[in-house]
């Protein structure tokens, strides 16, 4: 056990829970690459340079303004009956960028967000990665720790890992707003916003049906327009079968036409994935030069910070 005093355990899952021993330069390595993907500030105002650039020319953002509204976005919380939400500048934060700080907006898209918890209590709830190894063992769902050309997070959705046949959709959709919930107090997919490469290989006919249903179809495109504030800035489809058309003819009237002209698909031609990502920025498997594809990063980053789950699992309206 000697061997073991100057190293420190993480567990994190890959189909079963696993302890692994890392040493103090391993768990730095990770903890550099957890901080690439997930940079939370108490402050929202506090901006690298970059960052607040882009803040003031997507967003007209000022700090004087963001101070401003956030002040206003708490009253309208309070006014609300019934309403016990979150009330940290960073939170908050998130919807007034995800809404171009139209406090309006953001006040009814924070509604949004708690009603849903509130209405679909088996669909939005978070699922712990320590009480749920199959689930994140999948390595299906995560961000990378690279940006792409604007500087927007990556995010990859792969969904012939997943395993149907044994983990219900209902869990991996759970994992999902599981993610993007603790993905909003990051501030550079707050200004930035995301991307997200959703590969579609190997994936049969009878295995895209069964994912897509029209209940989970209807709540995804709900997720990503108007219950969370993600900033969605593109939907890049590669690999996709001939008959992808008819999935997507399923998600398609549910899109708004701004998110329907982010939609781009590439089929197998990385080149064409490549003027819009770099292949530096990218795993090998997508024509890039990086290492493939895990979720190591995110399952990581969500088992670190189950504490904060059982904090937030306290907010919401009132049954």
């Amino acid at each position: 056990m000697a061997d073991f005093t100057n190293r420190r355990r993480l567990s994190w899952l890959r189909g079963h829970q696993t302890s692994v021993y890392l040493t103090e330069e391993e768990l730095q390595t990770l903890k550099e690459e957890i901080e690439a993907v997930f940079k939370p500030n108490a402050d929202p105002t506090d901006l690298p340079k970059e960052l607040r650039l882009v803040a003031e020319k997507e967003l007209n953002e000022l700090p004087e303004r963001m101070k401003s509204n956030i002040k206003e976005l708490k009253q309208l919380i309070e006014g609300e009956e019934g309403l016990k939400a979150k009330t940290d500048d960073l939170f908050l934060a998130a919807f007034l960028r995800g809404r171009k700080h139209d406090v309006g907006k953001a006040f009814q898209c924070l509604k949004n967000f708690y009603d849903f918890k509130r209405r679909y209590p088996d669909l939005y709830k978070f699922l712990y990665p320590s009480a749920n190894p199959e689930v994140y063992g999948q390595d299906h769902f995560g961000n990378i720790s690279t940006l792409d050309r604007k500087g927007r997070k990556i995010c990859f959705l792969i969904p012939y890992r997943m395993n149907i046949d044994e983990i219900p959709m209902m869990e991996n959709f759970k994992m999902g707003t599981t993610m993007l919930e603790m993905m909003l107090h990051d501030l550079t997919l707050q200004v930035t916003g995301t991307v997200i490469i959703f590969d579609m290989r190997n994936l049969s006919f009878l295995m895209q049906a069964r994912m897509a249903t029209p209940t989970l179809a209807w709540h995804l495109c709900m997720v990503v327009q108007d219950k969370i504030p993600m900033r969605l800035k593109a939907i890049h489809i590669v690999n996709q079968p001939f008959y992808f058309n008819a999935c997507y003819a399923l998600f398609k009237p549910l899109l708004k036409k701004k998110i329907r002209k982010r939609v781009m698909m590439h089929g197998t031609d990385y080149a064409s994935l490549h003027k819009h990502i770099a292949p530096e920025e990218l795993p090998v498997e997508y024509g890039g030069t990086r290492a493939p594809f895990s979720s190591r990063l995110t399952t990581s980053l969500l088992h670190l910070n189950e504490s904060r789950f059982k904090e937030w699992e306290k907010y919401g309206y009132n049954k």
